[in-house]
């Protein structure tokens, strides 16, 4: 029985010393997770954030687009720049298929 006694001490020793570095790990393994997930929100958060940022322009183009393409502008663009009058009814013809 006493030649048992250094073995199983050993033995002890090994699974403290496992365990040890199984804790180990895992907290590392924890560390890495948690960086990551703040990585990855802080990306999610500034994709957020541009588009946000994108819609505003989107908005502020439609709202450009449609000052530009106005009834009244073009029809003063027409008169004013290019000569254009509006015709004389007399004159229109109407063309049928």
């Amino acid at each position: 029985m006493m030649s048992m006694q250094p073995w199983s001490g050993m033995r002890l020793w090994l699974a403290c010393l496992l365990a040890l570095v199984l804790v180990l790990v895992s907290s590392l393994s924890v560390i890495l997770s948690t960086y990551k997930s703040r990585q990855l929100f802080s990306d999610v958060q500034l994709q957020h954030r541009e588009s946000m940022q994108l819609e505003e322009q989107w908005g502020r183009l439609l709202l450009e687009q449609s000052t530009w393409s106005s009834q009244t502008r073009i029809e003063n663009l027409g008169k004013n720049k290019l000569n254009m009058v509006v015709p004389d009814p007399a004159r229109m013809m109407v063309i049928k298929k």
